[in-house]
């Protein structure tokens, strides 16, 4: 039964391995269609973040072949599966962090967006 279960861990890694780096793919190429929270960061922001994927994905691809097929993992296949969760981290903590930090600095008390430059009545 082990080998049932860790043949369809390495079948899944090969089934969403390039899944995730043909994804990625498409990210880097057209930074608008990445997801929402990502695209409205800066431009080398999202690229650095669909490289990150990318790697991501090439690792766990290349993980399950050789899981398929029994053979000794090169270095390279198991430094991108270990340089993607840090690159991707790097790509969205950092500029969140700096945006924290600079809304910090500004002593103006925060208000809506609605509230910012919305008329208002005189009270009577």
């Amino acid at each position: 039964m082990d080998t049932f279960w860790n043949g369809t861990a390495s079948f899944s890694l090969l089934l969403f391995g390039p899944l995730l780096a043909w994804t990625a793919r498409g990210w880097w190429r057209h930074p608008d269609r990445a997801p929402a929270w990502a695209a409205r960061r800066r431009l080398r922001t999202v690229r650095c973040w669909a490289a990150a994927f990318a790697l991501l994905g090439i690792g766990m691809g290349s993980s399950g072949v050789y899981g398929l097929t029994g053979l000794p993992e090169p270095w390279v296949v198991g430094f991108c599966r270990a340089a993607g969760p840090p690159l991707y981290l790097l790509a969205v903590w950092g500029p969140a962090v700096r945006e924290a930090l600079r809304r910090g600095e500004d002593d103006s008390p925060a208000a809506s967006a609605p509230a910012r430059g919305t008329p208002q009545e005189p009270k009577n």
